[in-house]
């Protein structure tokens, strides 16, 4: 999973089965401390459901059968897509449910292959990342240990009581230490220490960012040599921003104008201000426009390359040191579809249409926006082949299912986007049943087929072959044996050295890449669709769709203990909110919008802002969950960001 933390175990085993798993002690990162997901991997590697065998789909159901004639009916397949329609009348769904090395080659097998079509943004990230590309030039985050330099900390978006567990010490010694934590986010964090709350509206983050912007420009809050050093536009921001005052901001985000006031000059006169950022404020049609908004704050106070500062995000550093496996110089051919639109891209395609969808490492029949537009698509396709270990909502759609290894009984390296380390993992126990490793399935596979370009090594010549790279600086197989290693080119502090991979090679208020490509220069505040779409008569509530605390995505939920999973799902709100659709805590309700509806049980939650309401996400379909037939699969302004957040409801009674 590529979580926040990547946290590292110890496993123990007895006779050949996993008996418990624990938080390493040792880890340089997470210390020994896991979240429940993390104890859940031994309920999940022996859970009864578990898929063991190779199985196709059948008149009566489905039927088992051998690897031999699973692999040769994928065979045939593919070979008879490729002569009747091209390569890219197969689509390979591959997303980021397991973040190990080896389990990522199914793209060097297509490649191979001649080259098919792929999802290209992001469901997740995508957005945030283009934002931050355009301004800083790339993507650098601080140590979470830097937090005890900040002597304010805005958490904007970011909960990390629930999606990020180990950041709560750093913002402890922080507080500790005198700094103010301040959460910005329409839904109160609880369990930081000393929190302060300011609620915007849902979409609306990238208004309250420039007007602190104008606050702290007018009232001369502005570090004059950092933007005379190595600020591209500030006067362009400055001039764009002149009436956008705190009092305009606070119309549209609900934020009062002496609240935005005093938070510019809180961030801007402190000292040391780090933002941390969630996924959540860019996930919304306006979204890189937000986060471009967000990262100004910093450039105009000087907070970048110093201890305590930064705009920390994510990064993507492990991958810039591998060597390229991905085989992409054997493509002949190569056509992308955006991830939150997939559904709408296969349903229109032409020249060639979709004919074969291959699925792994992800369960789009949950996570996609408008599932029940992604189940058409899906339906619409020849055959479906989805590569997993639980029959989940995709693999329940699909033709041929091929049950593949958890993280504990196949050997690979896995790294995370959002910490610096690099780790090895061994298999520690046998695969259960027939299980195999993606790797395994897709060499078994290229064999079968002839593509000897895809290479036939083992899983440790693979891993030799990508650390080539980093070989030279000690990053081997059997150092990471001893433990986890550090990325080389990581800092402490990100942009330390103040230089920038821009076009200016200076921070860009005014971006340059983004004027070349016809975008807007500058940060901009747009209503984000659901607003321009005047939806607030028929649908006059907020829809969020966050992450639970026990479950990651569409992982865990079919494997939650007993008595755990209610039978319909939460629709959370604050009690005003129930009050004013005369809705009283356990209703049964309806959750609709224009895309559908969803039945759940009213629960009070006086965390949320009133007007808003939480439905989590990631819970299955066949399981009475299903959100996503809610969300809308608009794209963002930047990165093919998803917008599942930009989202308009209404709730009655069922």
């Amino acid at each position: 999973m590529d979580c926040f933390a990547s946290c590292g175990l110890l496993v123990i085993t007895e006779n050949g089965k996993v008996v418990d798993i624990k938080g390493d002690p040792e880890h340089p990162l997470t210390r020994g401390r896991v979240c429940g997901k993390a104890r859940r991997h031994l309920d999940r590697l022996y859970h009864p459901e578990r898929l063991q065998y190779p199985m196709v789909r059948s008149g009566t159901g489905w039927q088992q059968v051998s690897w031999d004639e699973a692999l040769e009916l994928w065979a045939t397949k593919l070979e008879e897509t490729r002569a009747g329609f091209g390569t890219t009348a197969v689509l390979h769904a591959d997303a980021s449910g397991s973040n190990g090395l080896l389990r990522g080659l199914g793209e060097r097998f297509f490649n191979v292959y001649g080259g098919v079509t792929r999802p290209t943004g992001s469901l997740c990230w995508g957005a945030g990342l283009a934002a931050q590309a355009l301004d800083f030039g790339g993507h650098q985050i601080h140590e979470w240990d830097d937090l005890v330099n900040s002597r304010t900390v805005l958490l904007w978006g970011r909960d990390p009581t629930r999606t990020n567990i180990h950041l709560l010490e750093h913002l402890r010694r922080a507080a500790a230490g005198g700094a103010e934590i301040i959460s910005i986010n329409p839904v109160q964090v609880r369990g930081v220490p000393g929190v302060r709350h300011v609620c915007p509206r849902p979409g609306t983050d990238g208004a309250l960012a420039l007007g602190m912007a104008h606050v702290i420009i007018a009232e001369g809050l502005v570090d004059t040599n950092f933007i005379k050093q190595h600020v591209q536009g500030y006067q362009e921001f400055a001039a764009s921003l002149r009436d956008f005052t705190a009092e305009q901001a606070a119309d549209i985000c609900g934020v009062p104008a002496g609240v935005i006031s005093e938070l510019a000059r809180r961030y801007a006169g402190s000292g040391p201000a780090a933002i941390v950022l969630g996924f959540g404020l860019q996930r919304y049609t306006n979204a890189g426009r937000t986060i471009r908004s967000i990262d100004a704050l910093a450039a105009i106070t000087g907070n970048v390359g110093m201890p305590g500062g930064g705009v920390s995000y994510t990064h993507q550093l492990w991958k810039q040191f591998f060597a390229d496996l991905s085989g992409s110089e054997f493509a002949t051919g190569r056509r992308t579809f955006p991830w939150p639109a997939l559904a709408r891209y296969i349903l229109a395609a032409d020249e060639p249409p979709v004919r074969c969808i291959v699925v792994t490492r992800c369960n789009p029949l949950t996570q996609l926006p408008d599932t029940s537009r992604a189940r058409a698509a899906f339906r619409s396709a020849d055959f479906v082949v989805v590569v997993d270990f639980f029959l989940t909502d995709t693999a329940a759609e699909a033709d041929l299912v091929l049950p593949c290894t958890t993280f504990l009984e196949s050997e690979d390296l896995v790294y995370c986007s959002l910490n610096n380390y690099l780790s090895y993992m061994p298999a520690v126990v046998e695969p259960l049943g027939e299980s195999k490793s993606e790797l395994e399935i897709y060499t078994s596979l290229a064999r079968r087929m002839g593509l000897s370009d895809f290479g036939f090594l083992s899983n440790r010549q693979w891993i030799d072959k990508a650390l080539e790279p980093v070989a030279d600086q000690g990053i081997t197989l059997e150092r990471l044996k001893e433990g986890p290693v550090r990325n080389p080119a990581a800092p402490q502090v990100a942009w330390a050295d103040r230089t920038f991979p821009t076009d200016s090679g200076k921070y860009e208020l005014f971006s340059l890449r983004a004027q070349a490509a016809g975008l807007e220069p500058l940060p901009v505040y747009q209503p984000p669709e659901s607003l321009a779409e005047g939806l607030q008569t028929d649908y006059p509530l907020y829809l969020l769709t966050p992450h639970h605390r026990d479950y990651i995505h569409s992982q865990f939920w079919n494997s939650a203990c007993e008595g755990q999973l209610e039978p319909l799902p939460g629709v959370e709100m604050h009690p005003e909110t129930s009050a004013g659709t005369g809705l009283e805590e356990g209703d049964m309700v309806w959750v609709e919008t224009n895309r559908g509806r969803l039945q759940g049980i009213v629960k009070y939650a006086n965390e949320i802002s009133p007007g808003v309401v939480r439905v989590y996400q990631g819970r299955w379909h066949s399981l009475a969950g299903g959100v996503n037939l809610l969300t809308p699969d608009y794209i963002a302004d930047l990165g093919g960001g998803s917008c599942y957040y930009d989202c308009r409801c209404r709730v009655y009674k069922s």
